[in-house]
Parts: C-alpha cells; structure tokens; sequence
C-alpha cells in the first residue's frame, strides 16, 4: 500500500539515507543536518516542504525503472521554485530560516538533475553561479541580527562554503563573488570544516592571479611577478597545513588491518579486487564527514603545489637553483595528499560498484581488528552513509588526483598508473549513482563535468 503513494515512500527514504545520518558537528559544512526541525514545522505546500520533496524524488527516480518519480519530482520543483520566489519578495518569510534553506535545496535539485543528466537546461556552471548568488544575496538581505541562532548559523556557512568551494573550482578571484558577508561572518563560530574553508579562501585568488600571469610574454617584470606568486602561494600552503595541525587526536584515521573484498572478479562489470583499493592503502576514518573534509585538505594542498610547479616550470632554467628545493618539496606533498585521498576511497565506497545508494547487502568496508576475528568492523551507521553518499564525499578529490595525470606541469609527479585508478574510481562513482559526466577528465560528450551535488555532505 505504501508504494501506492511515491512521494511519501521517497521522502522517508530520503530523511533515512541522507538526513538522519550520525556525523561529527566538527566536520559539518552542509546544510541537511539542519533540514528535520525546520521540516516538521513548515507546511505541507511550502517552499521548504516541496522542495525536499522534489529532490526525494529526484534520488528515487534515479534509477531507469522509476522514470515517473523523475517526472513528479519536476513537477514539484517547479512549484517549489514558484513558491520560494514568492517567499524571496516577502519582507517577513524573506528573513526565515526555512527560506534560505528551500533556496539551497532547490539549488541541490538543479546540481543532482545536471550529475545525473536529467537536465536539459543551463550548463551546471552557470546554475551554480546564479543559485550561488541567489543564496548570499538572500544572506546579506538577512543581516547579522538574523543569524544569531546556531541553526541560522550553520546555514550561513553552508553558504559561504558554496561560494568558496565554486570560486576555486572555477578560478575566480574571490572578491568577484558576493563577498560584502565579511561583516556577518566576523566573529561567528567556526568548527574545524568552517576554520578549512576560512584558510582555503585565497586558493580562488591564487587560481585566478596564475591564470593571468602564466600567459605572460617572459619579460623581467613578468618573470617578477611570477616569483612573486611563488611565494603568495607558500604564504598559502603555510597556512593549510597549519590547519591539519591544529585538529585534535579523534581526526586521524587509522590504518586498516581488515578488509573483506568478494573472492571472486566481477566480469561483467569489468571488476577485479584491485578496484577497491589503490595498492595496498586502505584507512579508516571516525566517519564519512571527517573524511571529507580531510580530503578538501588534500586537494587544496595539491591545487596549490600544481601551481607552484607550473610557476617554476614558467620560469625555466634561469630559476631552476632558485626553487630547485621547493619543487621537490612540492611534488613530495602531491604525492603524499595523493596516497592519502586515495587511501579513503575503501572506506567511502567498500566494495560497492553497483545498484543504487540504497543497495548496501553484502557491501564490505575496510576496518581495524580489535581482538576477535571480525570484532571491530564499522556500524550499520557507516554502512548506511557511505552506500548512499560515500561517493558523493570523491568526485571532487578523485578529479584532482586524475586530472593530475593529464597536466604537463604534473608530469611524473604522481607515480605511474595512480592518475587512472582515481578516473576508474569516478567511473565507478558513475555506475553506482546514476551519473551521466563522472569521468576524469571532466568531460563527457564535449560538457564540461559538474562539480559535486554534494557538497556540505558533500550537498554542494
């Protein structure tokens, strides 16, 4: 009887396998730890209410044997989006909680519709550019004196770390984005996640500054500049890598002793043993969250050590003794933030390859042996998370990594065959969740890959 009504079945589905999710309030930087208060007290045909809808159904029509959920999720956006404008132009519901967050999730909706190819519309660069601006004008308009409240506050920087994480996935200045929220983030809290993206905001403008400097005709001003850049950008790895050292003892991940993978390959899906695990690297985190936002760590360092090199490679031999030491420290830390992003992926994905988020029977994790045999191994928690967003929590890492192998500047700084595993890992990513542009490269049929639906849980 319960199948009679897709939405319910949908919804239920969605607060258990992405909302109702145990995770450590330190690594949070999302916005859907916050959507069940705000959930239970907003009507059935809100802005909030139908947007949730939307995208529960979105996720549930995932799968090609439920078209007509994708339909009906549509159909519901629209009036959730009919509903929020409305909502955006009311002097009262303009300042709510509920408001800004439909404004994310109808964002979140566009994001998953772009990954999984179900939308035909504006490319997933320019969706992100206008919901991302929609939301911190919606902020400004908001005012500190309404983000007092540590729900209202975690949305806050939920919203910021869109705004950052986009900037530096694009290459744009920072100071281009809306960036008059400095005065309402001054002074808030931070958890670690927050303190993160606080640190990686220069990364933007770095991007953005060796973009202009690196198509330079090489003059003495030009190669100045470049030089300049070079140490604009250690001033920055500094300061990143001070934040790994800030974080307490409970952040560290363990390595695994244990990890049971299927004795036998999986031809028809073109898998073997060797998929889940790069060598022999495999840890195991305090959970999903954590993970994630060491590997935005990770791929921040590597993003900054690219530039570094493709400054230094700039240069040429006339600076090669100059920064001959710091290119090796560079490509020492690449392939270091490598081995460890690539050491998650068994604990986001375990030996899953196949059949939906919501498939997790006969799913394995990495895990530590404590005493008996199998004593140890991680929670129906974990499973539950990882199967349904573990691999949300790699697009983005694992596209570092794999784009690595294709940039000149980064030639023979990964060791051989890592820059491919990570693509077969995004493939796999694909398979598992219905995507259409999961590849490597970014790009599939000639667009431009979108960037992680997810994040935050990566929801954006």
């Amino acid at each position: 009887m319960f199948n009679d009504f897709p939405e319910q079945q949908a919804i239920c589905a969605f607060f258990l396998d992405f909302v109702l999710l145990p995770r450590n309030t330190d690594a949070s930087r999302g916005h859907l730890e916050h959507l069940l208060p705000l959930y239970q007290r907003s009507a059935h045909d809100s802005p909030l209410a139908l947007a949730t809808s939307s995208i529960a159904l979105a996720i549930s029509g995932n799968p090609h044997t439920r078209d007509s959920d994708q339909q009906l999720a549509r159909t519901i956006f629209g009036r959730a989006l009919r509903k929020a404008s409305a909502a955006i132009r009311d002097p009262v519901e303009s300042l709510r909680d509920e408001t800004l967050l439909a404004v994310l999730l109808l964002g979140l909706f566009e994001r998953l519709s772009a990954a999984t190819g179900s939308n035909t519309g504006e490319s997933s660069t320019d969706m992100t550019s206008t919901h991302n601006a929609g939301a911190a004008a919606l902020v400004k308009h908001r005012g500190r004196e309404n983000c007092t409240s540590s729900l209202a506050i975690g949305l806050l920087f939920a919203v910021r770390s869109q705004l950052v994480e986009h900037a530096i996935e694009e290459g744009m200045a920072f100071k281009r984005c809306p960036d008059k929220m400095s005065a309402i983030f001054r002074n808030l809290p931070q958890n670690s996640a927050a303190r993160l993206t606080s640190v990686t905001i220069n990364i933007a403008d770095l991007r953005s500054c060796a973009q202009s400097a690196l198509i330079l005709p090489h003059s003495q001003a030009a190669e100045q500049e470049v030089n300049d850049l070079i140490e604009y950008a250690i001033s920055i790895d500094l300061l990143v890598a001070a934040w790994a050292e800030s974080l307490p003892d409970s952040w560290r991940w363990q390595r695994a002793t244990g990890f049971d993978m299927p004795m036998q390959q999986t031809p028809s899906l073109n898998v073997d043993n060797t998929a889940y695990q790069y060598l022999d690297k495999s840890d195991v985190y305090t959970d999903l969250w954590v993970l994630s936002v060491w590997n935005q760590y990770r791929s921040a360092r590597i993003r900054i050590q690219s530039i570094i090199l493709s400054c230094i490679h700039y240069l040429g031999a006339a600076h090669e003794a100059q920064w001959y030491w710091r290119s090796i420290y560079a490509k020492m830390i690449a392939q270091e933030m490598a081995d460890e992003l690539c050491a998650s992926v068994p604990f986001a994905l375990g030996t899953k390859v196949s059949g939906g988020p919501g498939e997790r029977d006969a799913v394995e994790f990495p895990y530590v042996l404590q005493g008996a045999a199998g004593k140890g191994k991680v929670g129906p928690e974990h499973t539950r998370a990882a199967c349904a967003i573990g691999g949300w929590h790699l697009l983005g890492p694992l596209r570092t990594v794999a784009l690595c192998e294709g940039e000149a500047r980064m030639e023979g700084v990964l060791r051989e065959g890592q820059g491919k595993w990570c693509e077969e890992q995004l493939e796999r990513v694909g398979r598992v969740y219905g995507m259409t542009k999961a590849d490597g490269k970014g790009e599939v049929k000639g667009e431009k890959m979108v960037e992680n639906p997810l994040y935050g849980e990566q929801f954006f």
